[in-house]
């Protein structure tokens, strides 16, 4: 594989998790699909990392801030 086409598959997969969409019936659910508890949920919906879509939650911020928080600090479970 050339180096430009690895380089636009990373990138395509980078899009891709940027758009993640699960289906979560509450905040347990999602904290359940995103690894963490309720109340980091409740604090990624307030800083505006997930995304209601009503049942469908847009999470592929959310899962780059706690990639990055469990880097800093050890949040990740």
């Amino acid at each position: 594989m050339a180096r430009d086409e690895v380089f636009k598959k990373k990138d395509a997969d980078v899009v891709s998790q940027r758009n993640e969409v699960v289906l979560a019936a509450d905040d347990k659910d999602l904290g359940t699909v995103l690894g963490c508890d309720e109340g980091t949920v409740e604090d990624m919906r307030g800083m505006g990392y997930v995304e209601s879509r009503g049942e469908l939650w847009s999470v592929g911020p959310a899962r780059d801030y706690l990639r990055d928080a469990a880097w800093a600090d050890g949040l990740w479970e």
